[in-house]
């Protein structure tokens, strides 16, 4: 009997996480990292890779949905998807992105290609707007969402180069502030969080920080009990827009 009671607790702590691009980079962290005390669906658009990082883990916490948040149909097949497997989610981190493969970093905004432009809104901002609207009905008072930003969004002391990626970053910040606002009567906390710089695949080996530092530091922010909203952070620290 106690240990039922013991069980049934453990339950109740373990929240539901749901976290877009979770089959590499930070995503794939967040997803080892979450998994080991929660319930973690992530997202994937390769079913084969997807089930390669479920059946890496000894803990049965993780699964995945198929979806490409480039796409309408695709993002609502996958809430379909997840909503057979949890009945709520209490973090939801928006983490899908994208930085156009061969883009310079030095292409000035003149020289920029205006699809490049396009594609990399339709993932980076379009696609946490996608997710945010089919996501958050099924999300109950107290739920957070995190949308992972970048420095290179920042107003203040804006720089150049990497035009798409810069402006899609700093839309997202806008849409952290406006979804911050409209959700307050739903009490869903909002925030964006600038992961720093973190040896990816987009960040390069050079990077200062390892994925899972950056993974264990937005752990321990979208679990602390004082989660503010409307904020933009990086390990904790508020950040001007």
């Amino acid at each position: 009997m106690h240990d039922y009671i013991l069980y049934t607790k453990i339950r109740v702590l373990m929240k539901n996480i749901f976290i877009t691009g979770g089959s590499r980079g930070i995503g794939k962290g967040l997803v080892e990292q979450f998994s080991k005390n929660h319930n973690v669906i992530f997202t994937a658009r390769d079913k084969k890779q997807a089930r390669i990082i479920v059946d890496s883990f000894e803990h049965d916490n993780a699964d995945y949905v198929i979806m490409d948040v480039g796409e309408n149909e695709s993002v609502q097949n996958g809430v379909k998807n997840l909503k057979s497997k949890i009945s709520s989610v209490d973090i939801l981190i928006n983490n899908a992105g994208i930085l156009v493969p061969g883009l310079k970093h030095k292409i000035n905004a003149i020289d920029t290609d205006i699809d490049t432009i396009m594609e990399t809104f339709n993932i980076n901002t379009v696609g946490v707007l996608r997710v945010c609207k089919d996501i958050t009905p099924f999300m109950q008072p107290n739920s957070r969402i995190i949308n992972i930003s970048s420095g290179m969004g920042q107003l203040e002391g804006m720089g150049t180069g990497s035009l798409a990626y810069r402006l899609s970053k700093t839309a997202l910040n806008a849409l952290t502030i406006v979804l911050s606002q409209e959700l307050i009567a739903k009490k869903i906390k909002v925030n964006a969080i600038c992961p720093g710089w973190v040896q990816t695949d987009m960040g390069g080996h050079d990077a200062a920080l390892t994925v899972q530092e950056s993974a264990e530091s937005i752990m321990k922010f979208a679990l602390d009990d004082n989660f503010p909203s409307g904020k933009f952070l990086r390990h904790g620290e508020v950040l001007p827009w």
